[in-house]
């Protein structure tokens, strides 16, 4: 994956590198409210860099994690995570007023997220606010109720609490193009990790670890193995053509499971993702500086843990060689995605500009209808 706009680096691939989006970002934090970035990698015995993002007037979370294979890489994340959430907290323009059956739509409102499952023509006569977005297959503009992307603390009064505002889908990057490129990713991982959740579990093909062939997987395994993680890999089946990966992690330091799902159009990138995030979900665990964690940790909800396969396992090169990717920039590959994405649910990607077309980064909101994500936190294993 190499072009005018991609960079490939360890564990992840940026429009620009590190250093140039960290000098470019770090004058702007206090605009962001982001008050605090902080080093949590020396909490935990991994070793694998976790940074944090402090933004204390937020309207969501005001902790924001990130991680990567350097300690660069992971601030830039965290505070780029940080700065997604200002975005999704600032008001959008309200480009029309009304119910479905009026404002007619591209795609039915019972094709969105839902916080509970209503009848077509009860959603049809509910009244919301919507905003424009732009179709990422055909360019065209179409119409997405804002109550999507606001937070409850946002939502009027007035509003029926019937669609799920998630940070799935959410995105910041160097550009517009790499934003959604992330954003397609997360949204692929997670209905993936649905339907898989769905079959319980019967879409996965779980991984010889000693056979991960890509140069940072192998550093992430051997990282955890010297701290003492017993580590579960598995490559999970969509149908989207993409790498879907899952990963679990457990030590008897402290004996609670960690999950952490990925997805890329490199399978590599999707093995690591999988992994770093399980690492940087216990680590974020140990800090206990995210404010939805819950304060009773018999509440995580995660069942004891049972020792991970070790017979009958795939080796990664085989599970993969038929998944991946390579196209020559952002632009080709969001394309590609989008497209993807609509041949599965009948419907294309929208997405929503969070920020000003000069600035230099971009936020994301893109929504994917007929996509689906889990509602609890924990991924079942």
């Amino acid at each position: 994956m190499r072009g005018d706009d991609l960079m490939a680096l360890q564990g992840t691939v940026r429009a620009r590198p590190p250093e140039e989006t960290w000098e470019l970002v770090a004058p702007l934090l206090r605009e962001f409210g982001i008050t605090r970035v902080a080093k949590l990698t020396g909490l935990d015995c991994i070793g694998l860099p976790v940074w944090t993002a402090i933004r204390p007037g937020s309207l969501t979370l005001s902790g924001s994690q990130g991680k990567g294979a350097t300690d660069l890489l992971a601030k830039v994340s965290a505070v780029m995570e940080a700065i997604e959430l200002w975005h999704v907290e600032q008001p959008l323009p309200v480009h029309a007023h009304g119910p479905a059956e009026d404002v007619a739509p591209d795609c039915p409102v019972t094709a969105l997220p839902l916080t509970v499952p209503h009848p077509e023509h009860t959603l049809a006569q509910m009244v919301w606010e919507w905003t424009s977005g732009t179709r990422l297959v055909s360019g065209e503009k179409t119409l997405l109720p804002l109550d999507l992307v606001r937070r409850r603390v946002q939502r009027p009064e007035w509003t029926p609490d019937l669609l799920r505002a998630t940070s799935t889908g959410l995105a910041c990057g160097n550009t517009r193009e790499e934003a959604v490129c992330h954003a397609l990713f997360e949204i692929i991982e997670r209905d993936v990790l649905y339907r898989d959740a769905q079959s319980g579990g019967q879409r996965r093909t779980l991984i010889d670890l000693a056979t991960v062939d890509d140069p940072f997987g192998r550093e992430v395994v051997e990282r955890l193995a010297a701290a003492g993680m017993a580590v579960e890999l598995a490559l999970v089946d969509g149908p989207y053509g993409l790498p879907v990966c899952v990963a679990y992690l457990w030590s008897e330091d402290y004996p609670v499971v960690f999950a952490g799902g990925g997805c890329h159009s490199n399978p590599g990138i999707a093995a690591t993702r999988a992994m770093t995030e399980a690492a940087q979900s216990r680590v974020a665990a140990i800090a206990g500086t995210r404010d939805d964690l819950p304060t009773d940790p018999g509440s995580f909800d995660i069942p004891p843990f049972r020792p991970a396969r070790t017979a009958g396992l795939t080796a990664w090169p085989e599970a993969t060689a038929h998944l991946g990717l390579a196209l020559c920039g952002f632009a080709d590959l969001a394309e590609d995605i989008a497209g993807r994405i609509a041949l599965v649910t009948g419907h294309e990607p929208v997405a929503l500009d969070l920020s000003q077309a000069a600035a230099p980064f971009h936020a994301v909101q893109v929504v994917c209808p007929g996509t689906r994500s889990r509602i609890r936190r924990a991924m079942p294993r």
